[in-house]
């Protein structure tokens, strides 16, 4: 192969390369929009039955003892 068809294939595998990172980074943000959309949707409903958000528990005193 000559230098011009080498400098051709290494563009080329840049540009897919950024193609797929494109494509990834924007599903996996579709994904975490839909997770926090579904979580606020939750949240909204427990505020308007009168119950507060759930927060993690953390370990009782008792229980480490």
């Amino acid at each position: 192969m000559n230098n011009s068809t080498t400098v051709l294939l290494k563009v080329v595998a840049l540009a897919g390369g950024a193609l797929v990172g494109t494509l990834l980074s924007r599903w996996v943000d579709e994904l975490i929009s839909k997770q926090a959309q579904s979580q606020s949707e939750y949240d909204k409903a427990r505020y308007e039955q009168g119950l507060g958000p759930i927060s993690p528990q953390s370990p009782t005193k008792e229980a480490l003892e």
